[in-house]
């Protein structure tokens, strides 16, 4: 039977001990351990409180009874680098101690994982991770920090990515079990050895990019100074696949990986299904009514004022179809003005290619036409019906443009990003398009 929790207060230097339900075990320096069995759980409340009413009022009782899964708090400290905040843990049947940890397991469009190196440890790179915090602030709070906050946190701390803003939690089904690996530290003579843990549980929370410029270099948008006042971790990140992280991860920590590599694999599926199920099939119009931003994202182009109204107003038609090499990879028709006669026709591949267009172009710039770096893939998209959008990153004469495709209630939504070559301030616009 594993023990549903224990707790430690510096102030009472009490230790309780929950073993079930209706059994407690606690004791204090200097004195045997005691043990309290019943059948009800105000008795044992009211034995506690008994014991120290103001004890009593710090403990969210809850907690010992009805936690969801077995935890404690760490009050300990260290003589670790920094100063280790006080963690839950788990104690197994065999009463090894376990510190309860989460891991950050970001996935790009191509299911690739972020990882980072160690400061002052060249070539050891990890994702994300640290301790499920105790909280044992109770006068503020009685709630128990989640594995899922704590990634989430872990995330924001050590590499600086927010949760819903670079990234977001990953959809995954009901019948994908948590994913967590415990892994002994025996031997390596490390801080958890030293305050008697015999290594950690590490429980993976899997989250998807959703920015598109830490999909093309993290380097460019991770923060590594250590953020919330945390001391820095990582110089450096970088996306790599899971099979290399198993082949390149310090030894003692291969075992996570190796579980989240086995685990991950009907996650990577269902995201490839997810990029599939996107159905811009068909004709659609631009609604220039509710089209917010055109102009002024035509005006930073170079393009005069009044023509840029013009162009803003003036009918934009498209027509969709799915590539033949790839369902996932699109083939656009654009029409002139009039809907009727094509203007050009482009395949959309995944990954990177070239564009090469004729004449005056208002969104690429010149007259004599050109040719636009331009990469394509998906990401995760908060504002989406399905939580997924289609994205193309092109380089231009005139500058960086992002250009995101998501459905929303039935409608087309495209929505610009565009940075100009001669300044650092961004230009954004957002198009509805309707089927017609």
């Amino acid at each position: 039977m594993e023990k549903i929790a224990i707790i430690t207060s510096d102030e009472y230097r009490m230790n309780i001990e929950a073993v079930d339900q209706n059994t407690i075990v606690y004791s204090r320096p200097a004195m045997q351990t005691s043990v309290l069995q019943t059948t009800a759980k105000t008795t044992v409340k009211q034995h506690l409180s008994f014991l120290n009413p103001m004890f009593l009022g710090r403990v969210a009782m809850s907690t010992l009874f009805d936690s969801p899964a077995p935890t404690g708090w760490n009050s300990s400290s260290s003589n670790h680098h920094h100063k280790v905040k006080p963690s839950q843990f788990v104690i197994d049947e065999d009463g090894l101690k376990w510190r309860l940890c989460a891991g950050a397991a970001v996935f790009n469009s191509r299911n690739e994982v972020l990882v980072a190196e160690r400061i002052g440890k060249p070539g050891s790179w990890q994702a994300p991770q640290g301790g499920v915090d105790a909280n044992s602030n109770f006068q503020h709070s009685q709630t128990l920090e989640t594995v899922t906050d704590a990634a989430i946190r872990e995330l924001f701390e050590e590499v600086g990515l927010k949760n819903d803003s670079q990234v977001l939690l990953e959809q995954i089904d009901d019948n994908v079990g948590p994913i967590r690996c415990r892994y002994s530290t025996k031997g390596t003579g490390s801080w958890l050895e030293k305050e008697g843990f015999a290594g950690q549980e590490l429980n993976w929370v899997v989250f998807r990019c959703a920015d598109a410029m830490l999909e093309r270099n993290p380097s460019l948008v991770c923060q590594l100074k250590g953020m919330n006042g945390e001391a820095p971790e990582f110089s450096a990140v970088k996306w790599e696949s899971l099979d290399w992280v198993v082949e390149n991860v310090w030894k003692n920590k291969v075992r996570p990986y190796q579980v989240l590599r086995e685990a991950i694999r009907p996650i990577m599926t269902q995201w490839d299904e997810r990029c599939r199920a996107i159905d811009f099939s068909g004709q659609w119009a631009r609604d220039s009514r509710r089209s917010i931003g055109v102009v002024e994202g035509l005006v930073s182009r170079g393009i005069a004022d009044e023509k840029a109204i013009e162009k803003a107003i003036e009918p934009y038609i498209q027509f969709w179809k799915r590539a033949t090499t790839d369902d996932r990879e699109w083939v656009v028709t654009t029409y002139e003005a009039n809907g009727v006669k094509p203007k050009r026709e482009l395949h959309y591949p995944l990954g990177h290619f070239e564009e090469a267009y004729e004449g005056k172009s208002t969104l690429f710039g010149g007259n004599d036409g050109g040719v636009v770096s331009r990469h394509c893939f998906y990401l995760a998209e908060s504002d989406s019906d399905d939580k997924i959008a289609h994205v193309t990153f092109s380089e231009t004469p005139r500058g960086e443009e992002l250009a995101a495709r998501y459905m929303k209630n039935g409608e087309l939504i495209l929505r610009r990003t565009f940075w100009h070559s001669w300044g650092s301030n961004k230009v954004e616009s957002t198009e509805v398009f309707t089927r017609c």
